[in-house]
């Protein structure tokens, strides 16, 4: 193992698992195995970028449950109701070409605004047409 990181305390090479971890937000918690690479020797462990996002989606998770939010799985589930996809949700709704991706993959939590706008349109899906037309009217009355 060559490649595995050295535990900070020990100095011993540290190995890849996957570990139960728990996370707070306001007073609620969460626990999920989390993986990473960790030590024998302690307590000691090391993230890298891909084990975060599985701590950011938990946590995004957890933020939108607490503070009544749409979660990745509520906005991806709203959006296809919607017949959008990712990229059009983003121009007709808001937050730009990558914010439904950011929103689905946790790693940005829809905001208390978007949450509603979503849920009242899962309600009124008819309103969609209109908020596509006038957006294909400012379009094209921008290119004039």
């Amino acid at each position: 193992m060559a490649d595995a990181p050295l535990c900070p305390l020990s100095g011993q090479p540290m190995r890849r698992d996957v570990r139960p971890f728990t996370i707070t937000y306001k007073g609620r918690g969460r626990t999920f195995d989390m993986p990473g690479w960790y030590s024998d020797a302690g307590d000691e462990s090391v993230f890298t970028r891909a084990d975060l996002k599985v701590s950011d989606r938990h946590l995004a998770t957890l933020k939108a449950e607490v503070e009544n939010l749409a979660g990745p799985d509520e906005v991806a589930r709203l959006r296809r109701r919607l017949r959008l996809s990712q990229a059009e949700a983003g121009r007709l709704l808001g937050g730009g070409p990558r914010a439904f991706q950011k929103y689905e993959s946790g790693e940005v939590v829809a905001s208390r605004g978007m949450t509603n706008l979503l849920r009242l349109l899962a309600r009124h899906p008819e309103e969609m047409a209109q908020i596509a037309a006038e957006a294909a009217g400012t379009l094209q009355n921008a290119s004039r």
